[in-house]
């Protein structure tokens, strides 16, 4: 829902209200400055009832119904300035609350199911109580001292069995559309939590004071003078526009509505478009709207009239209350420019715009066109809607509905995402201009106009112009290379760059591991736990991790297998389960859980995520969002197959998920500092050619010399293993092989020497799992490297584990190049005489920068997810982990997860030599003397 004043004389006079109340009355505040228009344009016309707005939430599934209604009550309870009373002071008007303990605001219930279209008539009813024009008068001299009307009214409606509505309408004095999906999200809360009888958190909510003084504040600013000379510098010389039908008309009571809902290839068109040139869909969307418009009118350029939040101070974003402001946007569109230019152009304006929206646009108005008689800003309206569309009803979903959203002087354009992920638009007319089915015509013709200049981006607008919406056959496809991008100067998105990216991968080493591993390779994966931020929202986090999927490729990956042999391909954004299946991401609400048993969910929903992944299917990349409420840091659960993701992996997507989802969530500023990602298939390709190099040829003695140790000792496959973990600290050690890989090695090594349960009777074979180098791609993927070598048992120190694994050619990166990516020497055999010691390292997780409340979860909290991550089969004696952190004075804070063969020892005997060689391996860590 939106607000917007209708166009009225530019300053009508203030309506006679009583003065301010006695001592001991309710606070009375000023007016913000949105209340201050809606309440001029209400006195000008007090008959005219346009700014009524009105939508429903549409709830398919068991409600209790009294609880709703008390969810409803409370909320509005929690909001008092939703109900106020009209005073005068020195300053202007001013709103005092109304609290009435005897009058619970619960909605009025209503069963239509018996009609022979039950929604219908629901919103037949409802639109009756839109046409009706509030009483001004009341709030301003009331029959009794609490008896004023309500600005908030809603209404639970019965259709079917198991399907309500949830009716609501609001004069645009009481709260605009960010206040209201403030609210709903609240009664979607507290309902929740009485269903599930637990206490809901505290309210979230601002009190409008805090609108108030912010405005007043900048009232006074310089950033205010600033502000409007910087839009009338940008407005210079526009002149005012054209009617579309080539007359005017004063808006209608209500206003005729179409809705046009694009299929996902449309919709799928308009997304690559906007991506390719770094844009979002709503600027496609207002790009389009220019088109349109100069189509329509003749003119040269397009002047557009655009909803802004207008709540960029602190505290702001959580009022329930009016602020909207609508303010201009003047794009040239010309039949010889392009969608590619208008997109530029949509993007250049909307950053100006956001940069400098707390200026109301009806003093723009009067500084611009002194002539103008209207109070708002002229032109089409155009309201890009970021709102949820879809609220959790204690696991019943409510899809949200607009029904009406304040006058229309012409035609209005709403853009907003289904909760399936679909373009919705609504076109709003005023009824004096536009029969029905000429604004069904409209609609049709826009939606289409939209489509084709999507699937077109580097044709002339007015070719595309001219295209009708019946017009035969879908339009051929002129779309620029994904990787072109505009100037970072008109790039307020973030640029998806591996988007580009689909089609056979060449299989990387971690894919020809995996192959040679015992068990099934559906089951391997990784999870991470996050601390999240309280109070995110569905729909922008599912948004930020639909990006991170276009960005990164191995998200996309899919894994074929046919008669023994492998195969991997990147999939099309457009068909990767990460980017379209909306179940990708699970909401758990846990507000009021308790520890323990919000850790058996998240347990709970880690085993069912992991079960969910398909690699042949390309369902590699899933997320569960704990939702612990409006005051309560949440956990986001993140799981991957093991092919897609490595430690680097995880801490790149932590980068950039807080970033997206604040850009996303209207809150932040565009991520253009994210940079580039992808390079997936080229660094594949790349590792097939360096197989093949002179360079790494020459390292096939050393590699083959490896191999021929003794003979392979088969050690037998365990299940599981004894798990447990250790740590140390160790000091910078000087250059050459990594000093955690030196001290755990040569501790492993030397408590290696009395147990032949450990090596080969010769040597302790090892293979080691490193970290990507640093040539590797900034992309998601696993990308590490893993050789082997044979260490000397019982060494006197870390001198010749240090000695050994520096003389490792090109730290052991050609042996699985060697084994698996070149034909001429794959028939090497694997990198240590039988699989021996498991090792890896591993940097730890960190809280990324300039990302306050996001970061790893309490390791305590992890535990339960260390034996869900589908390791296979142990086929060696012992498994070690160690993830490396910053540690003091440029050392390293160790942590070693160990998994010991339940064939080879028991639990007792696994500790004991876990907490033995941390020990030693702190002890050949620690300096000298």
């Amino acid at each position: 829902m939106s607000a917007t004043p209708s166009p009225t004389p530019a300053a009508p006079a203030a309506p006679s209200v009583p003065a301010a109340p006695a001592a001991g009355a309710p606070d009375a505040v000023p007016l913000t400055a949105a209340q201050t228009e809606f309440l001029a344009a209400q006195s000008a016309a007090p008959g005219y009832a346009g700014h009524n707005v009105g939508q429903f939430v549409e709830l398919a599934g068991p409600v209790d119904t009294e609880a709703l209604r008390d969810a409803v009550a409370a909320a509005l309870d929690e909001a008092p300035w939703l109900r106020f009373r009209l005073t005068r002071g020195d300053d202007g008007p001013r709103q005092s609350p109304v609290r009435s303990p005897g009058r619970p605001r619960r909605p009025a219930l209503l069963d239509t199911s018996g009609a022979a279209d039950p929604v219908a008539a629901a919103l037949g009813l409802v639109r009756g109580q839109l046409a009706c024009p509030p009483r001004l008068d009341l709030l301003t001299d009331p029959p009794a001292p609490g008896d004023v009307p309500d600005l908030a009214g809603s209404v639970l409606v019965t259709v079917g069995p198991g399907h309500h509505l949830l009716v609501q309408f609001f004069h645009q004095l009481a709260v605009d559309g960010h206040g209201l999906a403030l609210l709903n999200h609240r009664i979607a809360e507290l309902y929740t939590a009485a269903v599930r009888g637990r206490p809901a958190g505290p309210s979230p909510f601002a009190p409008v004071t805090a609108l108030v003084e912010a405005e007043s504040a900048y009232a006074a600013s310089a950033e205010r003078r600033s502000d409007l000379a910087a839009w009338t510098r940008r407005l210079a010389g526009a002149a005012l526009p054209a009617p579309l039908r080539g007359r005017s008309a004063p808006p209608a009571d209500t206003a005729l509505r179409r809705t046009v809902l694009l299929d996902a290839a449309d919709t799928a068109a308009v997304e690559a478009a906007a991506r390719s040139a770094g844009v979002t869909w709503g600027e496609a969307v207002l790009a389009a709207t220019a088109a349109h418009t100069t189509a329509r009118t003749g003119a040269a350029e397009a002047l557009l009239a655009v909803y802004a939040a207008a709540r960029t101070a602190p505290g702001t974003l959580r009022v329930p209350a009016a602020a909207v402001n609508i303010l201009p946007v003047r794009i040239a569109a010309g039949p010889a420019d392009t969608f590619r230019d208008l997109l530029a152009r949509a993007a250049a304006e909307t950053a100006f715009l956001r940069r400098h929206q707390r200026v109301r646009g009806t003093e723009v108005a009067r500084a611009v066109w002194p002539g103008h008689a209207g109070a708002r800003v002229p032109g089409p309206l155009v309201n890009l809607r970021p709102f949820e569309t879809e609220l959790d009803f204690a696991g019943v979903p409510g899809r949200v509905v607009s029904l009406a959203s304040g006058p229309v002087d012409d035609l209005a354009v709403s853009a907003s995402r289904s909760p399936e992920g679909l373009l919705r638009l609504d076109l709003d007319a005023n009824p004096a201009l536009y029969e029905p089915a000429e604004l069904e015509s409209e609609a049709a013709g826009f939606a289409a106009l939209l489509a084709g200049l999507a699937r077109r981006p580097r044709t002339p607008v007015g070719r595309i112009a001219a295209v009708r919406p019946d017009a035969d056959g879908p339009a051929p496809s002129d779309a620029a290379p994904p990787d072109a991008a505009p100037p970072d100067a008109v790039r307020p998105a973030p640029v998806p760059a591996g988007d580009h990216e689909a089609g056979p991968l060449t299989l990387l080493p971690a894919a020809h591991r995996l192959r040679e591993a015992p068990g099934p390779a559906e089951g391997a994966h990784e999870h991470v736990l996050l601390e999240v931020p309280a109070g995110l929202r569905t729909a922008p986090l599912r948004r930020a991790l639909t990006t991170l999927a276009r960005r990164h490729p191995a998200l996309r990956l899919a894994l074929h297998r046919a008669h023994g042999v492998w195969s991997q391909e990147v999939r099309a954004a457009a068909e990767a389960p990460a980017v379209t299946d909306a179940t990708t991401l699970r909401r758990h609400p846990v507000a009021g859980l308790a520890p323990g048993a919000r850790d058996l969910l998240v347990t709970a929903a880690a085993r069912a995520a992991g079960d969910a992944l398909d690699p042949a299917t390309a369902s590699v990349f899933r997320a569960a969002w704990f939702d612990a409420g409006p005051a309560q840091p949440g956990r986001l659960l993140l799981t991957a197959h093991a092919l897609c993701v490595d430690d680097v992996s995880w801490q790149l997507l932590l980068a950039e998920l807080p970033a997206l989802y604040d850009w996303f969530a209207g809150s932040g500023a565009a991520p253009d500092a994210l940079g580039r990602a992808g390079g997936l298939t080229a660094w594949a390709s790349g590792l097939a050619t360096m197989a093949q190099s002179p360079a790494r040829v020459r390292e096939l003695p050393y590699w083959t010399e490896l191999a021929d140790g003794p003979a392979a000792r088969a050690w037998p496959a365990a299940e599981g293993g004894h798990r447990t973990v250790t740590r140390f600290e160790l000091p910078a050690g000087p250059p050459g092989p990594h000093p955690v890989d030196v001290a755990l090695l040569a501790a492993l090594a030397r408590t290696a020497a009395g147990r032949p349960r450990l090596h080969d009777g010769a040597r302790l074979p090892v293979e080691l799992e490193l970290p990507r180098p640093g040539t590797a791609p900034r992309t998601a993927g696993r990308l590490s490297t893993v050789h082997g070598v044979r260490l000397p048992l019982d060494p006197d120190g870390p001198g010749p584990v240090r000695r050994l694994l520096a003389a490792v050619p090109d730290g052991g990166r050609g042996q699985e190049q060697l084994r698996h990516l070149n034909p001429q020497t794959s028939a090497l055999p694997a990198g240590t005489p039988g699989r021996g010691v498991a090792y890896r390292r591993r940097a730890a997780l960190h809280a990324p920068d300039r990302a306050p409340g996001w970061g790893p979860a309490p390791d305590g909290e992890w535990a339960a997810l260390g034996a869900l991550r589908g390791d296979p089969p142990l086929t060696g004696p012992v498994e070690l982990t160690a993830t490396v952190a910053a540690g003091p004075a440029g050392g390293h804070r160790v942590t070693v997860h160990w998994r010991w063969s339940t064939a080879l020892f028991d639990a007792s005997e696994a500790a004991g030599l876990a907490g033995a060689a941390t020990a030693l391996a702190a002890r050949f860590a620690a300096p000298a003397g």
